[in-house]
């Protein structure tokens, strides 16, 4: 989109020169005003358009409610990096979260509370993880997190960091996570959002909880704050 407002730059600057080439010769209106006019017309249609289709694509890319990643832009990214990954080989971690009992809440609390809670959360994990992470909602309350160059043990430090400044800052709700790698648990973008998802649903029948992926054969959880607790 910077080339639509670079379009409008220079029919202002185009603009600037046919007035100022006006004022200073005996030339005819019509030989500079007209093509002025022109310009700044170019100029301002340029700036305009280029607005409406960044706003556009922003929509297409963003949800219109939370402001991160829609699912399949999340999905198309992550994609991306796990490609990048394989060439230069280095690890990718993905983070399932879930919002618990957020039905409840939504019943309790209204529709329009619900979606403020949400809003909130997704400011929050923004707030909370690197500037080249990526964040979106895959869908309802559930959201992920993309951690580039990150193995599976950081990720899960990630993930219990992120529990606990819940618990302190948000209050109202608590989440479930499910953590799983690339490499360790997939080779691609498909198979490593299916697991990760597969994960978090294990780890979302304990509430308030994390689970990661296994690495040399075992599964580990972690509740609230108690120490991981291998599963076989």
């Amino acid at each position: 989109m910077r080339y639509r407002y670079r379009g409008a730059g220079i029919g202002f600057l185009l603009g600037c020169f046919w007035w100022w080439l006006g004022a200073v010769s005996q030339v005819s209106f019509q030989s500079v005003y007209v093509p002025f006019f022109l310009a700044v017309l170019q100029g301002t249609c340029g700036f305009y358009y280029g607005k409406k289709l960044e706003d556009y694509r922003k929509q297409a890319h963003h949800d219109s409610l939370t402001e991160v990643l829609v699912n399949r832009q999340f999905f198309k990214m992550m994609d991306r990096e796990i490609q990048k990954a394989k060439i230069r080989e280095y690890s990718v971690t993905l983070l399932v979260i879930d919002l618990d009992h957020f039905k409840k809440y939504n019943d309790e609390h209204g529709h329009l509370e619900g979606d403020r809670l949400l809003k909130r959360f997704a400011g929050f994990l923004r707030e909370n993880v690197r500037g080249n992470d990526l964040v979106g909602r895959w869908g309802g309350e559930e959201f992920v997190v993309l951690l580039p160059h990150t193995c599976l043990e950081v990720g899960v430090d990630v993930g219990l960091r992120l529990q606990n400044k819940i618990r302190q800052e948000v209050g109202e709700v608590t989440v479930s996570i499910g953590v799983a790698s690339y490499p360790d648990h997939a080779a691609t973008a498909t198979e490593l959002t299916a697991y990760a998802d597969q994960i978090m649903y294990q780890a979302k029948k304990q509430r308030d909880c994390l689970y990661s992926g296994p690495v040399g054969g075992e599964i580990k959880f972690w509740h609230r704050d108690t120490n991981h607790i291998p599963l076989h």
